[in-house]
């Protein structure tokens, strides 16, 4: 298959060495000649890329799950974007401003900008497009967008987002996911599916030219040149789905691989093996999900002593050893240098297993159930948080579910903890909130202070600095409820030929997906 794959790959160079030259028409600034300290670019390039995550739609407004987004990047641009640390940056928005009031969000719009069909980007295809999220029968944005009660055209370049009092401070950053993807305001009014044929309906410096779902997509550079100069390096892209890791490095190591990412560890060090001898290019990050144990109160995890026990009994060093060291212990919810985090926060449960024996004591016993994703690498920290709360005298059995079980049974109320790797902070905290901890996992446990705290810092009348502290202080709250215990945070890592360059600083990279936007290769 990967053969077969790689002979295309060649077909689609030969093709793209002519599409090379007929994109260097129209105006402004050429996204094909770039170069690089690595060396001059190759324009006629076809980059290859494996991923673990399957692509289910190409459509913007339908994707079920944050796998699907890195497929989409190339094709539709977004009304803003994060950096590799997951700060926010322009997009399609160069500017976006809250009214005095907090009443409106208000976007000022890159000028110039056209959909492949040819129907500009303005302010009235921002609305079209909130309102097809908003209505579409299908949409998985419809929760994203409902603090929007309005949009507000004030010009070609300027839009207005009427918003429900005292909501939408997380818009911005919102924007930055597939919810602020663009689509062309013609596709929209003819009612186009884009599942499978997004056609010419993007913005960005590319175009599908062939998709099989769960399976590959295949990219070709637009006509014309991109808004964004960094952007369109390459002549296509082709992109494979590979569940298995050590598939995904071997295809680096054969050459039928120009760029993919392993989380694993034992691909990961053989990753950093290759690096050492020079065969292949490592960039290690660690990801922003929080590998911990979700928790309801639900039997004896219904008094906080057991949850503090559990808590206390979890030792942070064995779990990264597992994962040979590529674990960071992590007690916090949002990673260090985010002005989310509190740089001086110290969590109350350290690991102490004669606390938790004594605490277990107090309850007079306990015994709770573990549930985990079966096949994961979720089962190992859960086979040894197994045994450390048998320590501490907590009777604990396994729950072993199917992975497509795992999250939404829990969302349901289904299972009294779960061990994941499913806590991702947001780009602004706001959503963290909604989402995590007054939101279906309930981390506050009904806690009112942390609803009444929650409610003041989503005030988008205030600034970032404003609302830091009080968020801070949600975090402390939260974790004091013991409803969810941060154990750390698992490594990414990059792996790709000597010749593909602009992978160091990949967004997104730390939520195990990825933005190729501006990836190029070597000549």
């Amino acid at each position: 298959m990967m053969d077969k794959w790689l002979r295309r790959s060649r077909n689609l160079a030969v093709l793209a060495t002519a599409a090379a030259v007929l994109a260097g028409c129209g105006g402004g600034a050429s996204s094909s000649t770039t170069s690089d300290a690595s060396g001059d670019l190759d324009p006629t390039a076809i980059l290859r890329v494996t991923a673990s995550a399957p692509t289910r739609n190409l459509d913007p407004y339908m994707q079920t799950s944050y796998g699907g987004w890195g497929y989409l990047t190339p094709v539709f641009d977004r009304l803003t974007v994060v950096d590799e640390n997951g700060d926010l940056q322009p997009g399609l928005a160069e500017s976006w401003e809250f009214a005095p009031d907090g009443s409106y969000l208000e976007l000022k719009l890159r000028q110039g900008v056209t959909f492949h069909d040819g129907a500009p980007f303005d302010a009235a295809a921002v609305a079209a497009n909130i309102e097809r999220g908003k209505t579409m029968e299908g949409s998985t944005v419809v929760a994203a967008l409902k603090n929007i009660t309005s949009v507000d055209v004030v010009d070609n370049s300027t839009v207005r987002l009427q918003l429900a009092p005292g909501t939408g401070v997380e818009l911005p950053g919102v924007f930055s996911s597939n919810v602020g993807m663009m689509v062309s305001p013609k596709a929209i009014e003819a009612k186009t599916d884009l599942r499978n044929n997004p056609g010419q309906s993007g913005s960005g410096a590319y175009v599908v030219t062939a998709y099989v779902p769960e399976e590959s997509v295949t990219l070709a550079r637009a006509d014309g040149t991109n808004w964004d100069p960094e952007a369109g390096k390459v002549a296509g892209m082709e992109f494979k789905w590979i569940s298995d890791a050590s598939t995904r490095l071997n295809g680096l190591k054969t050459g039928a691989t120009d760029l993919s990412w392993v989380s694993s560890a034992n691909e990961i060090v053989e990753a950093n093996s290759l690096s050492k001898s020079g065969t292949l290019d490592v960039t290690e990050v660690p990801f922003r999900n929080v590998l911990g144990v979700f928790m309801r109160a639900q039997g004896d995890l219904a008094k906080p002593e057991v949850r503090q026990a559990v808590a206390s009994a979890i030792d942070p060093a064995a779990i990264s050893a597992l994962f040979s060291d590529t674990c960071t212990p992590n007690r916090q919810l949002y990673p260090a240098g985010s002005w989310a985090a509190d740089p001086s926060y110290q969590y109350p449960y350290q690991f102490d297993l004669e606390k938790a024996k004594s605490l277990v004591q107090a309850a007079g016993g306990a015994k709770v159930t573990l549930t985990f994703a079966a096949g994961t690498n979720t089962e190992k920290p859960a086979n040894v948080i197994q045994s450390t709360l048998s320590q501490a005298g907590i009777d604990a059995e396994l729950n072993p579910v199917p992975n497509t079980q795992n999250e939404p049974r829990y969302i349901a109320g289904d299972f009294q903890s779960m061990v994941s790797n499913s806590f991702s902070p947001k780009v602004d905290p706001a959503e963290t909130v909604n989402t995590f901890v007054t939101g279906p996992y309930d981390l506050a446990n009904g806690n009112p202070q942390i609803a009444e705290l929650a409610a003041k810092a989503a005030n988008p009348t205030l600034s970032q600095d404003e609302r830091a502290p009080m968020y801070h202080e949600i975090w402390d709250l939260t974790l004091k409820e013991a409803m969810f215990v941060p154990i750390c945070n698992q490594t990414n890592a990059t792996i790709s030929t000597a010749k593909v360059v602009g992978t160091e600083n990949m967004p997104w990279v730390n939520l195990g997906i990825f933005d190729v936007r501006h990836v190029g290769i070597t000549k």
